[in-house]
């Protein structure tokens, strides 16, 4: 019975560390593009992401709330909250929403290049691999400051 007691423990560390380590989150990037400026910021795993679609027609922006969760390279974002502050129906608007509205659960490989740098990839609603500045640590377990 003991034995059965560990086990059950040593799982539930097991399932609880992707919240764990994604509560020590605390960084910040932007990421521009010729449709869009995207802003996301982390801290103590509350993730944000604003998305300005079409940015020099001032076009409004969209903004997506959620709870980070980070284990093993692989992030998740549990969408908390999503609004829509767009002006016109542009592409990038549409790709906008899409993004932020699709659905309530953001899976996608992130990973630290170097200090100052990220890598993103994400196959879903499509493929896209991006090489990101940021500013802080991804994680409880990001070592590399």
């Amino acid at each position: 019975m003991k034995k059965f007691k560990y086990l059950i423990i040593a799982l539930l560390l097991l399932i609880l560390y992707p919240v764990i380590n994604g509560m020590g989150c605390d960084f910040n990037y932007k990421y521009v593009n010729s449709n869009h400026e995207q802003f996301g910021s982390c801290k103590f795993g509350q993730y944000t992401f604003i998305d300005y679609p079409n940015p020099k027609q001032d076009n409004g922006y969209t903004v997506l709330k959620g709870l980070y969760f980070y284990a093993f390279g692989n992030a998740a974002i549990l969408v908390i909250d999503t609004e829509d502050h767009t002006k016109k129906i542009t592409e990038a608007a549409i790709e906008s929403l899409n993004w932020t509205q699709e659905r309530f659960w953001r899976q996608f490989n992130l990973q630290r290049l170097d200090n100052k740098t990220m890598v993103s990839y994400s196959s879903s609603p499509k493929k896209a691999l991006h090489i990101i500045p940021y500013d802080g640590t991804l994680s409880m377990s990001d070592s590399g400051h």
